[in-house]
């Protein structure tokens, strides 16, 4: 069936209107029939089966057949903070991002950042990004997006967990030895923007607790590192049942 996030406790019986946009959808897209029935999730781990009562392109309604509770996120949480590069590669940190189960982005601003801090319009759009990727994914809580933050404060700011910073010039400590000795939940992950963090910023990082490591012989670009690391970890975690 097809899911759509819609807020709402989705009590038994209750009476759900859809927004013009996923009224779109279910008309024009999916082109879905009265009696049909779809999934909706709240975002904070419930889930119903709706069936549509009334179908109307800028309107529609349906009724809560059934209604439960569903968590299917990682146990093991990750915060990634994704330096600032250009808004399509942005977008596509997001996305893949929110497919493996990372659980909180941050934006953040680094010494070699080159792009200008986001617009209310912008995001605006990465939150939408981010629901339409867990709708698509079936994820039972929806990500959390925090406002952009600059490296040195968020480093700061951090009061449990590992810190982990993918770095190039690293050369001594990979992640399996890493994951060997235990990392702690929630594991903050830190990704440069596409010049990479500073000599001195990673000093600094390392100075507050954080671990400088090596993904390996390849260099990955800003958009894919953090959904490389995060996908290693969850995997080595158990998350991954395959």
């Amino acid at each position: 069936m097809h899911r759509f996030f819609i807020d709402s406790n989705f009590d038994d019986r209750f009476q759900i209107e859809f927004s013009e946009e996923i009224s779109n959808q279910i008309t024009r897209v999916f082109r879905m029939r009265e009696g049909d029935q779809v999934i909706g999730f709240n975002g904070k781990g419930k889930e119903a089966v709706i069936q549509l009562d009334q179908i109307n392109k800028n309107v529609s309604n349906g009724s809560v057949i059934n209604s439960y509770l569903i968590d299917n996120e990682p146990k093991v949480k990750i915060h990634l903070f994704q330096s600032l590069i250009k808004a399509e590669r942005f977008e596509y940190a997001l996305q893949k991002c929110v497919e493996v189960g990372v659980t909180t982005f941050t934006p953040i601003i680094s010494e070699r950042t080159e792009v200008q801090p986001p617009s209310t319009n912008r995001i605006i759009r990465w939150k939408k990004i981010i629901q339409e990727s867990s709708e698509q994914n079936g994820r039972s809580y929806l990500p959390q997006l925090n406002e952009t933050q600059n490296f040195r404060c968020s480093i700061q700011n951090i009061l449990k967990g590992s810190i982990l910073i993918p770095w190039e010039k690293e050369m001594k400590l990979n992640l399996k030895p890493l994951i060997n000795n235990g990392l702690t939940s929630p594991i903050n992950i830190f990704i440069g923007p596409v010049g990479g963090f500073s000599a001195d910023e990673i000093d600094y990082a390392k100075l507050n607790g954080a671990i400088s490591l090596s993904l390996g012989k390849r260099i990955f670009r800003s958009e894919t590192a953090g959904s490389v690391i995060s996908s290693i970890l969850l995997y080595e975690s158990g998350d991954f049942d395959v």
